[in-house]
């Protein structure tokens, strides 16, 4: 009993409620989100925690962020959903224009030297940015941001607790795999999950691997190297996991240099090194 009394000590302490709209009640519920440490890990982390674990696509979660409606609470608890309309549009293209305006002056030194970076880190991301200063990229960052602002003061800014996908009783978005990867979803993605998820250490090494590699001239800051490298990675671990197919037709075509391999394949010559090792091991000893 004392035992079971910790346990929902812990589990109380772990969750954290909060209100969330779900799109097919079409109402305002409850979320308790019970994240784990390895979630916990993975969403603070500034880049991955958008990837799913399995390869290069975006997680359930991350799909759900980056879809945010605005709804104006009623009487009784009920809901109404916001449009964005045509007037809302023009009124934050207006904003941004006065922004803009007041940025290039920035930029010249109007409002003294250090307005216009801090202008930047209210109203830009600096990782996105990824170095570029200038007028179009500071316009660019800021007419997202001025059109969800502009948005949110006609009601309450909220996520969907589930995807337009997903039928009513499924799982929340995942925080951890794509929705090809969510063993939830159906069972081809089950399947999918079964088969790379023994390779996860792999997949892993292989990305480090590549970062490595790169180093000199791969941009950590960039997300969408980030993406470009995961792909490679899981273009690279498919070599691994199937050696007998596309490295065995160049082998029985003469191509021994893992180099040329390697080269023909599209991977790194470590990849294609590792799959013959795999492809030794399999084959029965004479």
């Amino acid at each position: 009993m004392v035992v079971i009394q910790r346990y929902h000590q812990t589990m109380k302490k772990n969750e954290k409620a909060s209100s969330t709209y779900d799109p097919l009640l079409q109402m305002l519920v409850r979320e308790s989100d019970t994240s784990s440490d390895r979630i916990r890990s993975k969403l603070s982390s500034q880049y991955d925690w958008g990837f799913c674990e399995l390869c290069w696509r975006s997680t359930e979660y991350a799909i759900s962020m980056a879809a945010p409606k605005v709804f104006k609470r009623l009487e009784r608890g009920n809901l109404k959903a916001v449009p964005l309309t045509n007037s809302m549009r023009i009124d934050a293209q207006e904003k941004t224009a006065n922004l803009v305006a007041r940025y290039e002056r920035a930029l010249e030194g109007e409002f003294g030297k250090y307005e216009a970076s801090r202008m930047l880190g209210r109203y830009c991301d600096w990782q996105e940015l990824r170095g570029d200063f200038s007028v179009e990229a500071f316009r660019e960052h800021v007419e997202r941001r001025m059109l969800v602002s502009t948005w949110t003061c006609q009601g309450e800014l909220m996520w969907p607790a589930a995807l337009p996908s997903h039928s009513e009783g499924a799982s929340r978005p995942s925080k951890l795999y794509c929705e090809a990867h969510n063993p939830r979803r159906s069972n081809e993605a089950r399947r999918a999950y079964q088969r790379d998820r023994r390779y996860a250490l792999e997949y892993e090494d292989l990305i480090a691997k590549i970062w490595s590699q790169g180093a000199a001239v791969l941009p950590r800051w960039d997300i969408e190297t980030w993406a470009e490298v995961r792909k490679t990675a899981y273009s690279q671990l498919q070599i691994l996991k199937s050696p007998t197919s596309s490295v065995d037709d160049l082998l029985n075509q003469g191509i021994t240099n893992q180099a040329e391999i390697a080269r023909q394949l599209g991977v790194s010559r470590q990849a294609v090194s590792a799959a013959i090792r795999r492809r030794t091991r399999k084959q029965p000893s004479s």
